[in-house]
């Protein structure tokens, strides 16, 4: 007894000094979990700009098992087994406790809470790391990472928390265990990874770089090899078409969001297509020009080349320093892939941002993985959802006057920039441990990529503004505004109509909002008094009470229907008409760009004082100098959406076109004409009257000179 009391005792001693020496870890690592756990159940990605992840589309493949259909076997997965499999277990999980309103929410959570686990033992695994390679620092590198924002963000919508998770606990084993056993137990989790993600399996590329001698890195290859092996044997056994069509999809995916992508000129969100169910479906988005098994070739040269270097420094190395360059190698290692690979996608920096602070626990280390984590959330969500060209349909992308690529560039390169700079930095301390040279260098790269950001601000606000203008229900109304010379007030009573009209008007000072309590009508008595001319605003049957004030003292003669929007102009105010054609036809506004571009975005506003009788074609054409077409489109107004014969009287009709021009050609002055004619004789709709010069029954709309 007294023996099993002392052994108790001794191990309590043991734990508690444990605790005493760890305590500040294991209350971070409590805050960690919890702060993560309660993220991903109670928040969701996105925020206010777009509620959508990957979660949504691993959800309803899973679903699928419903029908009977599971992947691998029924259908074809973009993913290696171990994580198609663990989706479809999950959605059965969920399927036990009944729907709520949002019926992702039992998936959510259990899917979740999972990857809440992953990124913890990662956490683990990051201070366990930290330890060997600082000691006094490893707590720095364990908050650095706890208070970065993009791993919560990616938490509840993607799966890379799990193969992350693979990666950092194959290198602590390594490091911690470099024995027979702990090389085949790390192959072994690198190979589950690799089951996850293949990424996993690049681990071991620093495993020779450890203190395991050659059989044992061997050993490592080999346990990772059979579990991969196996994995995909199983499902093999399950569906041999479906796992061959699997593995094709892996290689034969086309890029995107990367300078490689970019150069092949494809600037849209990516993804894997084709139809899962058909073992043959192509799942490129493009066919690529730019070689990209060259790219690959080169990389991993540049990957060899440094191995080889980094193996022969590490012969004479002392035990603590060969345990920084194996994790520096691991990180750079990662770096090479990121740059290699074709395409990008959020989480990716996931598999990053760890080793920065770990690499480096100081501002160092904070400064890079805050710049990439910026980069990655400006492309996504800002780029992809908020600015939105990947959300317009191809009606609307072409109304868009704004050149959303040189945006997607800028972000690209910034970003492909970072990844640079990290791998170079990575170079040399692997190769020049001891040089202080570029100690600022990821500041000053910071601080340009801070400048060219802020620099680009009027660039996103113009695009997001652009995107707004295009997809709103309100266009037709605020072009209409627009198009009315002065600066006439206009009155709203509603205010969320005029909050939604204001930011997109050219002269959002010209907004007033009327009333806000019961018989108060300010500032229309006002201006009624002044005889001053104002449009009055309406939607529906907002504003009633507004609308009878106007009424019972006839201030609002003349009213206008713009797509569901009333114009009611007041106390004289008018829209004149830039045209009068034959038929009761109005051209009363034309939205053109400043300068000339190519191709050229145009917008035209039609009005029908009466009923028209057959339909017209419009026509525009851009003359050079010489009096040559250089840019022409014909077409029923609104590409055949609104004809004129369904046009009622008294309603706005806005017209759009985006015309190509001949750019050779282009001399100056460059005339910009629109008129209609019978498609069915050719002859064209008299102009009666117009502001604007006109010939031959055609109106010069803006010349550029």
């Amino acid at each position: 007894m007294t023996y099993l009391k002392s052994l108790l005792l001794m191990q309590t001693a043991m734990w508690r000094r444990r605790w005493t020496s760890h305590s500040d870890f294991f209350l971070l690592l409590m805050t960690f979990f919890s702060f993560r756990l309660a993220s991903v159940w109670f928040m969701r990605p996105g925020g206010y700009i777009r509620d959508y992840t990957d979660l949504i589309y691993y959800q309803a493949r899973a679903s699928w098992q419903d029908f009977g259909f599971l992947p691998y076997r029924d259908y074809w997965s973009e993913y290696p087994p171990l994580f198609a499999w663990f989706s479809v277990w999950i959605d059965a999980l969920a399927q036990r406790l009944p729907l709520w309103d949002d019926e992702r929410l039992w998936y959510a959570v259990f899917f979740g809470a999972a990857m809440t686990l992953a990124e913890t033992a990662t956490f683990i695994c990051l201070y366990a790391l930290a330890r060997r390679l600082h000691r006094v620092n490893a707590l720095r590198a364990a908050w650095l990472y706890a208070g970065l924002f993009l791993p919560v963000y990616l938490l509840s919508g993607w799966f890379d928390a799990a193969p992350v998770m693979t990666i950092f606990l194959t290198l602590t084993i390594l490091l911690y265990f470099p024995s027979p056993g702990g090389a085949l137990l790390a192959g072994a989790v690198a190979g589950v990874g690799a089951a996850w993600k293949l990424v996993p399996l690049a681990a071991l590329a620093a495993a020779p770089l450890t203190r395991l001698r050659r059989h044992e890195v061997a050993l490592a290859a080999f346990a990772a090899a059979a579990v991969l092996l196996g994995v995909y044997a199983y499902a093999y056994l399950l569906g041999p078409t479906m796992t061959l069509a699997s593995l094709r999809s892996l290689v034969e995916r086309s890029g995107w969001s990367t300078v490689y992508a970019l150069a092949d000129g494809f600037t849209r969100l990516g993804a894997v297509v084709g139809d899962p169910f058909d073992p043959g479906a192509k799942v490129g988005l493009y066919e690529a020009s730019v070689p990209q098994g060259a790219i690959w070739l080169g990389w991993l040269s540049v990957g060899a080349v440094m191995f080889f270097l980094v193996w022969r420094r590490q012969q004479t190395a002392s035990s603590e320093s060969r345990d920084a360059v194996v994790i520096a190698f691991a990180a750079l290692t990662y770096v090479v892939l990121l740059l290699a690979y074709p395409a990008w996608n959020p989480q990716y920096a996931l598999y990053l941002l760890p080793f920065l602070v770990l690499v480096w626990p100081s501002a160092r280390g904070l400064i890079y993985a805050l710049a990439l984590s910026a980069l990655t959330l400006a492309e996504h969500p800002i780029y992809f959802n908020l600015i939105g060209p990947n959300d317009y349909s191809p009606a609307f992308q072409q109304l868009i006057e704004v050149d959303y690529t040189r945006i997607l560039w800028l972000i690209v390169l910034l970003r492909t920039g970072v990844l640079a700079m990290v791998a170079v930095d990575l170079g040399w301390m692997l190769l020049r441990p001891t040089s202080r040279s570029r100690r600022w260098a990821p500041v000053l790269a910071s601080a340009a990529m801070a400048m060219a950001l802020l620099w680009n601000i009027p660039n996103f606000l113009k695009a997001y503004t652009a995107g707004r203008l295009v997809t709103t229900p309100l266009r037709t109304a605020i072009l209409t505004i627009d198009a009315m010379e002065g600066r006439t007030p206009v009155i709203f009573a509603d205010l969320t109509l005029a909050r939604r009209m204001r930011p997109l008007l050219k002269a959002p000072e010209q907004v007033i909002v009327a009333g806000g309590l019961p018989g108060r009508f300010e500032p229309i008595p006002v201006l009624a008094e002044r005889q001053e001319p104002f449009v009055f605003v309406r939607k529906g049957a907002e504003g009633s009470e507004i609308s009878t004030y106007l009424e019972e003292r006839n201030l609002c003669p003349q009213r206008r229907q713009a797509e569901g929007v009333e114009l009611w102009f007041c106390n004289g105010a008018d829209l004149v008409p830039l045209a009068k054609f034959a038929e009761g036809v109005e051209l009363i506004g034309a939205r053109l760009p400043e300068q000339i571009q190519n191709p050229l975005h145009a917008t035209l506003l039609w009005h029908a004082e009466t009923v028209i009788a057959q339909d017209y074609t419009v026509f525009f054409h851009i003359v050079n100098a010489d009096g040559a077409i250089v840019g022409q489109w014909d077409q029923p107004p609104d590409a055949g959406e609104t004809p004129t014969i369904s046009w009622m009287p008294g309603a706005i009709f806005d017209d759009n076109y985006r015309i190509p021009l001949q750019q050779a050609a282009l001399r100056r002055p460059i005339r910009l004409l629109v008129g209609m004619y019978d498609p069915n004789t050719g002859r064209r709709l008299p102009v009666l009257h117009a502001v604007l010069p006109f010939a031959d029954d055609a109106v010069e709309v803006k010349v550029y000179p």
